[in-house]
């Protein structure tokens, strides 16, 4: 079940409108308790007032009950907490809860309630606390009614901010993701009428940019195997087109005569079959993933295709040998692609090489492991080497070989991190090179076959 589509540009606008929210949030609760603070520090100013002349000596009861529109109320403790003595219209005394004026300015602090009484400490010179707490009615109900006010006025000046804001945002976006839509205008006339074309990657946001450079990437790597395939369909009909001709006129001539070569026939067919599965096999290594999990051991293999092509040799009256000088011959590789290689590469030297025919295996390097496919005949210069495994490349024009031969062998091997190489001297010898697995067994068969 597919994931249903977003729209970026919706995702920043919900996200933000949410920072916003939170935004007026933080600050309604940075002004809950601010009514409570101002009716305490009021307080404080006049508690000082009222207790300026007072001595601890003296009773509560003369002190005022009626200050600034509010009935007030008094509790007496000593420095140690003790409490001394409470005003008669208290039935219980305020609780001790020393404080300064100073203690409501501070950055954080714990947010606490005064309800309908509000009470603060008043330290005296002698050292006893006088807790004096008001009933304000009247300054709680103006300042809840000022801080509502204001509270209002904020909002209506937030919103208009944030509706601009919001506009600001949207075209902000919308002017950010404008190399996008470029972008993708130029990625929808890719193809393979303009395949220089690539996405602007500078003009992108650098957010973007490792998405464009990947898309460039695989638009190369496309556009290389499209370039392949092309010339591969292109190579194939070139090489098709003489054969099926020749088969047309032999078709025609037996058409208007009585005599019929069926067996000349037989043979173009089967140059036809071997052409297009060779070139089939192919077309399916260059798409074969490159991941190799299977080790395979090289000596036994060589002897397994060695047999299945002896008879070919004993057909042809030419002597095949196996030299086995490996002391480690496991490599990571499939079977099967391997013996297709080794098959061809035999095949090569039985069409074109001359007398005995030598398969040696041995290690040139610590690393790898070569077979070396050599015979009687001369040693190929540098540019017939290099052409020898171009695809369709034959070097007897009159040969029934397809030309494809060794250009799967190089595909194989490439396939498997080695290479196929022709190699210098008085006789040919193709050599194929194979990274060895890691910690391979030693092999002690050696012998002549």
């Amino acid at each position: 079940m597919s994931k249903r589509a977003f729209s970026l540009r919706r995702r920043l606008l919900i996200s933000l409108l949410l920072m916003l929210a939170l935004g007026f949030c933080a600050l309604a609760v940075s002004l809950f308790d601010t009514r409570d603070e101002l009716r305490r520090i009021s307080l404080f100013l006049q508690a000082e007032e009222i207790a300026r002349d007072f001595r601890p000596e003296e009773s509560l009861d003369s002190l005022p009950r009626q200050y600034a529109g509010g009935e007030m109320s008094y509790s007496l403790y000593s420095a140690q907490g003790a409490l001394l003595q409470a005003s008669s219209n208290l039935e219980i005394p305020r609780r001790l809860r020393p404080a300064q004026p100073e203690d409501e300015l501070a950055l954080f602090k714990l947010k606490h309630r005064s309800g309908y009484v509000v009470s603060v400490s008043v330290t005296l010179p002698t050292g006893e606390i006088l807790m004096v707490a008001k009933q304000d009615q009247r300054e709680r109900e103006l300042i809840g009614a000022l801080l509502q006010t204001r509270m209002w006025r904020s909002l209506l000046l937030w919103l208009p901010v944030c509706a601009v804001g919001l506009l600001l945002i949207a075209w902000l976006i919308h002017w950010t993701l404008r190399p996008v839509r470029q972008a993708a205008s130029l990625a929808a006339t890719l193809g393979p009428a303009q395949p220089e074309l690539r996405l602007p990657v500078t003009e992108l946001p650098k957010e973007i940019r490792p998405l464009a450079q990947a898309v460039n990437q695989s638009l190369d790597r496309l556009m290389q195997a499209y370039r392949h395939e092309q010339q591969l369909v292109a190579d194939a009909a070139h090489q098709l087109r003489t054969p099926l001709a020749v088969m047309s006129l032999r078709l025609q001539t037996a058409q208007h005569h009585d005599d019929k070569d069926w067996d000349l026939l037989r043979e173009d067919i089967a140059h036809l079959q071997r052409l297009v599965s060779q070139w089939l096999s192919l077309a399916r290594k260059q798409e074969q993933p490159t991941e190799l999990v299977d080790k395979t051991a090289l000596a036994p293999l060589c002897r397994r295709v060695m047999g299945e092509l002896w008879p070919l040799f004993e057909q042809a009256g030419r002597e095949l040998q196996f030299q086995d000088d490996s002391p480690q011959d496991l490599v990571l590789a499939c079977e099967a692609d391997l013996a297709e290689a080794i098959a061809n590469a035999l095949d090569n030297a039985l069409t074109h090489g001359k007398d005995t025919v030598t398969l040696r295996l041995h290690q040139p390097q610590a690393d790898s492991c070569a077979i070396d496919i050599s015979d009687q005949g001369s040693a190929l210069d540098a540019q017939t080497a290099h052409l020898a495994f171009e695809r369709f490349h034959k070097q007897d024009s009159a040969s029934k070989g397809a030309g494809l031969g060794l250009t799967i062998v190089r595909q194989i091997l490439l396939r498997h991190g080695g290479q196929a190489q022709f190699l210098p001297g008085p006789h040919c010898t193709l050599r194929l090179l194979l990274p060895l697995a890691t910690q391979a067994p030693a092999s002690s068969d050696k012998k002549m076959v």
